[in-house]
């Protein structure tokens, strides 16, 4: 075979998406085969597949009826990973079109909001990932507010609505740089130019819409801070479409159980937020209230042990809380030690004492959950902890109250 010889290092392929993203089918001939159990690698003098590159992911679809499972970069060659091993000569490919269309509409999108930025925020792209749900560029300025990306987003979309032309032009590195490209080009050689008419001019090898109004929409879906960067969610033209779909299907059903128009419910959300964490607010008085009164039954009754009242009790899984202040209210009381239990998966652990005391309840529970399982800590007087299986819960408040 030829793939013996280094075919990677010797060919190179014809990129036929360069000049024509919209093909979707093209003849090439096989000029080797490499085996890659338990799969083949092919080469072709051309193709339409575009490798893994630049942010933007491969495409799909079939060489001679098989999958094209992988499509890859390799020196100046373009790999094909197929499922079958196939002949030497002339083979016909199919590109998956839906999923080539979509990345056109995503890169090509791409452009025009790194541009926008640019123009409306002094932003510069530092990244672009294409993903399988959205895709995102990070901006080099943490500086961005809501204005510049909505004033950023409108700009983008304007360029969108006015279909203007996408031109594709090759010329060498220092001519593309007398051109006021978006980023300069630090290498020699010939360079593959995108260019929006009117608009933006970048250096880039990826696939693209003839006119900007095959892209349909743009959408903003998520920012995000990162160190002194911004990264910027989005979407666009198919993947816009189903997302504003979503996004007005969840609207509406929100709208259905507040029983009022859908402008609004983030106006009834914020107030039953606000609500909630007020009946939060009390239902922790409440119960912090309730605590110190059990605590001085439960402290009155309590066995002693060496000098100590101790108050042992287990609580279901929703208890968390009334647990961990009943704890606190035991502490309270005189001469008294608290050992609480609360099921789970895992389940927890609340040891106190009452200030001053003779024990150190921290180092208490580290021995005994080095004994049941689990991780935890505290200080002379309170401890807590977890990661332990709930049907250790007994052994460990007994452990504990044998150590006090």
């Amino acid at each position: 075979m030829l793939g013996a010889l280094g075919l990677g290092a010797m060919l190179k392929t014809e990129r036929l998406y360069y000049n024509d993203s919209y093909l979707r089918e093209f003849e090439a001939q096989v000029l080797g085969v490499e085996p890659a159990p338990p799969h083949f690698r092919i080469y072709l003098d051309r193709t339409a597949f575009y490798p893994e590159s630049g942010g933007q992911p491969m495409d799909r679809g079939t060489l001679g009826g098989f999958l094209v499972l992988q499509v890859s970069e390799e020196h100046d060659a373009v790999v094909h990973l197929v499922e079958r091993e196939l002949p030497l000569g002339l083979v016909k490919g199919l590109i998956e079109w839906p999923r080539r269309f979509d990345h056109m509409q995503q890169h090509t999108g791409q452009h025009l909001l790194s541009a926008a930025f640019e123009k409306v925020g002094e932003a510069k792209t530092v990244s672009f990932h294409l993903g399988a749900e959205t895709s995102t560029i990070d901006l080099d300025s943490d500086r961005l507010g809501r204005r510049q990306m909505e004033q950023a987003e409108e700009l983008a979309n304007q360029l969108i609505f006015e279909d203007r032309p996408v031109h594709i032009i090759y010329c060498n590195a220092t001519e593309a740089n007398q051109m006021d490209l978006r980023k300069p080009i630090e290498r020699a050689g010939e360079v593959r130019v995108v260019e929006v008419e009117g608009f933006d001019r970048s250096a880039c090898g990826g696939t693209h819409v003839s006119r900007t109004g095959a892209i349909g929409l743009l959408l903003l879906r998520k920012i995000e801070k990162r160190k002194d960067q911004t990264r910027v969610e989005f979407v666009c033209g198919l993947r816009a479409l189903r997302h504003a779909w979503q996004d007005y299907q969840v609207l509406t059903k929100a709208a259905g159980l507040f029983s009022t128009a859908a402008e609004n419910v983030p106006a009834l959300i914020a107030q039953q937020a606000e609500d909630l964490r007020g009946a939060r607010r009390s239902r922790e008085k409440l119960l912090e209230r309730l605590s110190e009164y059990r605590a001085r039954e439960l402290c009155a009754s309590a066995p002693e042990r060496n000098g100590v009242k101790v108050v042992r009790l287990i609580f279901a899984a929703e208890e968390n809380l009334e647990a961990k202040l009943l704890a606190h209210a035991v502490a309270k009381q005189p001469s008294a030690v608290a050992l609480m239990g609360v099921k789970g998966k895992p389940a927890a652990l609340f040891f106190s004492q009452s200030s001053g005391g003779p024990h150190d309840m921290g180092a208490i529970l580290k021995q005994t959950l080095a004994r049941v399982g689990g991780k935890g800590g505290g200080a002379r007087d309170f401890a807590q902890g977890g990661g332990l299986d709930e049907n250790k819960l007994e052994d460990a408040l007994a452990i504990a109250e044998e150590l006090v």
